[in-house]
């Protein structure tokens, strides 16, 4: 398993290393498969698990962590439910905010 490491404790208020302006209650996609965790930690235990594409809600930021030169905060999201059943199930969770991108409205 990967080591991450806190950041000073630093805490994220609004926007995360990429410039990604994250705003509570919007709604963004996935750009890689991840784990949504109980807590602001890589375990074990899991609340939900995700593919590419899938939608999320932000809503909150927490600690600044850094992995292989990447510095981004965990960030508090809900999986929306997806079309295919295996893809969110509407569960809340933390997960990497480096890993979001706006979602583009259709």
């Amino acid at each position: 398993m990967k080591r991450f490491t806190k950041s000073g404790g630093a805490m994220l208020a609004q926007q995360p290393h990429s410039g990604l302006e994250l705003i509570p209650g919007k709604k963004y996609c996935l750009t890689r498969q991840m784990y949504l965790f109980p807590e602001q930690k890589v375990s074990a235990e899991i609340n939900d698990y995700l593919k590419i594409g899938a939608v999320v809600t932000y809503l909150k930021s927490g600690e600044l962590v850094e992995d292989q030169n990447v510095r981004m905060p965990w960030v508090y999201v809900r999986s929306e439910k997806q079309k295919k059943s295996n893809m969110g199930k509407g569960k809340e969770g933390w997960c990497f905010a480096h890993y979001l991108q706006t979602l583009e409205e259709e």
